[in-house]
């Protein structure tokens, strides 16, 4: 059974450019616990892919960049390996598609995600390197004219963790299957990484609220209870030439989360209206 489940994976070769000698290794990378068609599970692979992948980007940066200070090698490496960078190239490269799985709960949490994009909404979340926490299209309500009060009940503003994980799996699946091979693994696993590396060598990783801090120094931020479970984080940032300020309000059950959306939100926004003009 195990072997003709693993035969479905053909096309995933031909999109990760490599054919694996046992297929068995990439469908235990690609199984969910709840699959109950054979006895696997991908979390020992992703245990062994996390260190692989930490060895080879250390590896690369460490060598790449001769002059650069551990802090900023640490910065580098973390923007490489995060959940979020993970999940990008999870999705380019279409693993979530070969997920093995049958548990409700999970579905729910990929097929949220994944509906909040249409094709183009998705490719362009997929090929940024954003690293804050929103990903809902709608993110783009916000206007000069108007910055609409966002409550997050029912959307998704993170990446499901299990995207992260496959591709760590996956990499584990890849250095067992090619006999260890460090190198062979990198050949295949360079390309995904290859432009966010570009990007983030040449843009240190801070996240949002420092980014913000630095362009707004006035910038104002607080959080109020509503309720029992809700919270309402604001953020205030005021331009310097029209000194008119702009307010972005979220709401969500889990106050970090809330905060953390209206700082992206802002600098989002920043980005889009005022990044041309500081």
């Amino acid at each position: 059974m195990a072997k003709k489940i693993a035969e479905t994976l053909t096309p995933l070769e031909e999109v990760l450019d490599y054919k694996f000698n046992n297929k068995l290794y990439l469908l235990e990378a690609l199984t969910h616990v709840s699959y109950n068609e054979i006895n696997a599970c991908y979390q020992r692979m992703e245990f062994l892919g996390d260190t692989v992948l930490d060895i080879l980007i250390v590896c690369h940066i460490f060598k790449s960049n001769p002059h650069l200070e551990p802090g900023k090698l640490s910065d580098l490496k973390s923007s490489l390996v995060r959940n979020s960078t993970l999940a990008k190239i999870c999705t380019n490269q279409k693993l979530y598609h070969f997920l093995k799985y049958d548990n409700p709960e999970l579905y729910n949490v990929l097929a949220r995600f994944y509906s909040n994009f249409t094709e183009d909404q998705l490719s362009k979340w997929a090929n940024s390197y954003s690293m804050g926490l929103v990903v809902v299209p709608n993110i783009e309500e916000d206007t000069l004219e108007e910055q609409p009060v966002f409550d997050l009940e029912y959307k998704v503003v993170q990446t499901p963790k299990i995207l992260g994980d496959i591709v760590e799996s996956v990499i584990g699946a890849i250095y067992l299957d090619s006999g260890e091979d460090m190198n062979t693994v990198w050949r295949v696993i360079w390309p995904w990484f290859e432009p966010y590396y570009s990007y983030y060598s040449q843009n240190p990783n801070k996240d949002p609220k420092a980014l913000l801090h630095e362009l707004y120094p006035s910038m104002k931020a607080n959080q109020e209870k509503i309720d029992h479970y809700l919270t309402k984080a604001t953020v205030k940032i005021t331009d310097r030439t029209t000194r008119k300020t702009y307010k972005f309000v979220t709401i969500d059950r889990q106050r970090d989360v809330a905060l953390d959306v209206s700082f992206e939100r802002a600098f989002m926004f920043h980005q889009k209206y005022f990044a041309n003009s500081q």
